[in-house]
């Protein structure tokens, strides 16, 4: 209890920018092209901001400056993979963060090791993904904690988060499997409006039950052009069109910005891959 009061107060007091009268009562829910990786930005009209991974290298700080983000509220790291943390260190260091959350599992890698040690200097208030709802602004945020127990493969304890606004929804999974999507669903997840697909569009990341579940009207996968990994999976991408209004992806793209509002309308914008270069309006 003391942790939520706490928390809010933070939100409260926090230095986010709020966003422009045009799109006042509004929500963003900002994908940014960093390659093959997760970042995703949550910020409320009030200015409030969330970041969920932070892709695989830099190009993250150059990202937040381009949309004028000077502080963080929460900051997420689903896993500990590096195209999730390896940009970490490019937040976390410059960028003043009142909640670090991730799933409490270590792991062996430089990335890890590197953004334990920066936090252990900033300081930064850590903390352990639970059930729990957290505000900001006038955004929920439910944090979907992994399951109990371990499989063995850190996909699988991925920290999810159920972003609401009013009628407007998103859910972002990190790069959980079937396994852990099955979880989650149990967990009692509503029908959404905005859906990052699972592990950048992998097979492993989507099945009927899950889309049946969560029927989104937008997918957006976020994915490098040309990856190694031959994401997203042609299969995986039927079940998104079957199921989805629209789909985008950041590798087609660039940086997918969604402006969700409270009535449960929503509108998409996307960038082009050039930082600087403006937003072209895509719905």
């Amino acid at each position: 209890m003391i942790r939520k009061v706490l928390f809010f107060i933070v939100l409260v007091l926090g230095l986010g920018r709020p966003l422009s009268a045009q799109q006042s009562d509004s929500i963003e829910v900002i994908f940014f092209d960093v390659g093959q990786g997760d970042a995703v930005l949550v910020r409320s009209f009030e200015g409030r901001a969330a970041l969920i991974d932070a892709g695989g290298n830099g190009k993250i700080f150059d990202w937040l400056r381009e949309y004028h983000v000077d502080s963080l509220d929460l900051v997420i790291a689903t896993h500990p993979h590096r195209d999730h943390i390896g940009g970490m260190p490019h937040v976390v260091g410059p960028t003043p963060v009142a909640l670090y959350m991730d799933n409490g599992h270590h792991f062996a890698s430089e990335q890890w090791r590197l953004l334990e040690d920066i936090l252990d200097t900033v300081g930064t208030r850590r903390a352990v993904a639970t059930a729990e709802t957290l505000p900001l602004g006038s955004v929920q945020i439910r944090i979907l904690p992994p399951p109990p127990g371990s499989d063995g493969n850190p996909n699988n304890e991925s920290v999810g988060a159920l972003v609401q606004f009013g009628a407007f929804t998103a859910l972002l999974t990190g790069d959980s499997e079937r396994e852990e999507l099955g979880y989650f669903v149990s967990l009692g997840i509503p029908n959404v409006t905005l859906l990052k697909a699972a592990h950048h569009g992998a097979l492993n990341g989507v099945n009927p039950g899950w889309m049946q579940a969560t029927r989104p009207k937008i997918v957006v996968i976020s994915v490098g052009e040309n990856n190694s990994y031959h994401h997203p999976d042609p299969k995986a991408l039927r079940y998104y069109r079957v199921y989805a209004q629209a789909l985008y992806r950041t590798d087609l793209n660039g940086t997918v910005r969604v402006i969700g509002r409270r009535d449960g309308t929503w509108r998409v914008e996307t960038a082009p891959i050039e930082l600087g270069s403006g937003l072209r309006s895509s719905r």
